[in-house]
């Protein structure tokens, strides 16, 4: 990292805590992304990795903790504010309704709407059509979105989380349906978007492999707080993978990046 992060744009957590009534979840987590950063967060089943961005979505309050984005608190955002600064790629698609890919798309801009009344205009069109280019779906734009495989859904996505142009892109496990073809291929995309456009990116990642291929960091979560953070490099080792999965495995290198080998 260069002597002038200080002065980057980035999305700084520190001292954040939160609770289920008297459960605790997450404990003092702090750490900084950095504008073109793609970060994982790994770690067991029910660690709190999801809760972490709903905690960075404002969707769960902290218990106490700051939150900054841009050097200003999220809280202090407002609801329309949040939704143009923050792209996000959940798990699983709340879509019910059967509309185009555009259409889809087409919702991301909902921020950038003056009024209800007003409906989108020229320049939500013309971002939307951007969009499309981007990921290569123009050729999908007037398809249903639910005749689309399970790729070629994500990518439409991860459009509509882009399409506000925000700073901050979170991804909630965005390949854990999809074979491993198709999780290379979007995750691939996601970190040459997040390099382009110098994004934050923050993904909740399972398979150590992949995290491996794509993040540039990786913070991996145990016992309710961050144990370690650092590169996949530096923390993919034996001893710190079998301290945090009890995993008994081996670390082989290809191309100067740590492959996992269960034993």
């Amino acid at each position: 990292m260069s002597l002038n992060q200080n002065i980057k744009k980035k999305l700084e957590v520190k001292d954040l805590n939160f609770s289920f009534g008297q459960k605790s979840i997450l404990k003092n987590f702090t750490f900084t992304i950095y504008d073109g950063e793609f970060v994982g967060i790994l770690g067991p089943n029910g660690c709190g990795k999801s809760t972490l961005l709903k905690n960075i979505l404002q969707i769960y309050k902290p218990n106490s903790g700051i939150i900054n984005l841009e050097n200003k608190a999220l809280k202090d955002y407002s609801l329309k504010e949040r939704s143009k600064i923050i792209g996000f790629v959940p798990q699983k698609s709340a879509i019910t309704m059967s509309l185009s890919v555009e259409e889809i798309i087409l919702m991301g801009r909902f921020s950038h709407m003056k009024s209800v009344f007003q409906g989108y205009c020229k320049e939500d069109k013309q971002a939307v059509e951007n969009a499309m280019q981007r990921l290569g779906l123009v050729e999908f734009k007037k398809r249903d979105i639910f005749s689309l495989s399970g790729g070629e859904f994500q990518r439409v996505m991860l459009a509509r989380a882009l399409v506000s142009n925000p700073s901050l892109l979170l991804l909630d496990e965005p390949t854990s349906a999809l074979d491993l073809n198709f999780s290379v291929s979007i995750l691939k995309l996601c970190k040459n978007l997040i390099k382009e456009s110098f994004l934050k990116g923050v993904i909740v990642i399972h398979d150590l492999n992949l995290a491996s291929l794509v993040c540039d960091r990786v913070l991996l979560i145990s016992d309710k707080k961050i144990a370690y953070q650092g590169t996949p490099k530096e923390l993919f080792t034996k001893e710190i993978l079998k301290e945090i999965y009890d995993l008994d495995c081996e670390i082989l290198y290809h191309k100067n990046r740590p492959v996992v080998i269960l034993n």
